[in-house]
């Protein structure tokens, strides 16, 4: 399904962009993907906390400054408390991998207009806008992959407990970030872009607030695996109300890399025209007719 909604991205952005000519384009790239959480607390990223993504789009140029991206992005990302740098969290001693998928639209402000009618060689920009995800935090028990939503290891399937409900799987996140684009041909640019992803979840990574009460979380559907994967604490598992998560700070995702921008008949119509000599015939100019205003 994913496949087929590219392919008519795709599609779509070709045979607009060709009757539209240089106001579409269409775009394809990927690079590194991270996230910030209670599973990530470096400032600097831990070089095994890095996976990729990859996205692809239809781009279209509202004016000489602001341009309109529609895409869709795929990315993996993953956290591990073997990495963090505070004690308390080494000693957790929790895990996770997070596979998503997005649709975002964007808008992007270029902080430099075109010159002489045409795109710049190199051009920075802002981006801003907003994201619909679906996310499925996994984590590895004896080589086997546990999907941890379903078994509420913070204690959101304990009825009448008094903690959260079950977190969604979809959620809206808001990209904000900085790109540069550089100019390859009339046609193609290669794009750099370093985008973070505010997200409305702190349960990114199935960590967010306190342990539940370990004998009503046995209580549970899959209350015996839910125990198991709440908590990897070599002391025990800790009384209810112990911390085990920062509330106060939802989750970021991250990405950071390059696409390839294809948009024919790039600099045709966004200003001036290339042939300049389209005004004149046989070597002569042609005089423009004075257009006079109309009175009643």
């Amino acid at each position: 399904m994913r496949e087929k909604l590219i392919i008519i991205l795709l599609l779509c952005g070709l045979s607009t962009g060709l009757k539209a000519q240089s106001r579409w384009g269409i775009f394809a790239g990927g690079g590194t993907s991270w996230y910030y959480g209670d599973m990530n607390d470096r400032l600097l990223t831990h070089k095994k906390l890095f996976s990729h993504y990859w996205k692809a789009g239809l781009l279209y140029k509202a004016s000489q400054r602001v341009y309109i991206t529609g895409s869709y992005a795929s990315a993996k990302v993953v956290g591990a408390d073997s990495l963090a740098i505070q004690d308390f969290n080494l000693k957790r001693d929790l895990h996770f991998r997070n596979d998503i998928w997005h649709t975002s639209l964007q808008v992007e402000y270029r902080l430099l207009g075109y010159k002489d009618g045409r795109t710049r060689k190199v051009t920075p920009y802002l981006v801003g806008g907003v994201s619909y995800f679906h996310h499925n935090p996994v984590a590895i028990l004896n080589g086997r992959e546990i999907e941890l939503r379903p078994l509420g290891t913070e204690g959101q399937n304990i009825p009448n407990g008094g903690y959260d409900s079950p977190y969604k799987e979809y959620s809206f996140s808001f990209p904000y970030g900085i790109g540069v684009e550089f100019k390859l041909t009339n046609a193609f640019a290669l794009r750099l872009e370093i985008v973070n992803h505010y997200t409305l979840t702190d349960y990114f990574d199935d960590l967010s607030d306190n342990y539940a009460d370990s004998t009503e979380l046995a209580g549970t559907p899959l209350g015996a695996l839910a125990v198991e994967m709440a908590n990897n604490l070599v002391t025990g598992y800790p009384s209810k109300g112990f911390g085990r998560g920062n509330p106060k700070n939802n989750d970021t995702y991250v990405f950071a890399g390059l696409s390839l921008l294809y948009s024919p008949f790039n600099d045709k119509d966004s200003g001036k025209s290339g042939n300049k000599s389209g005004n004149r015939k046989n070597g002569k100019r042609k005089k423009k007719k004075a257009s006079c205003p109309a009175f009643n």
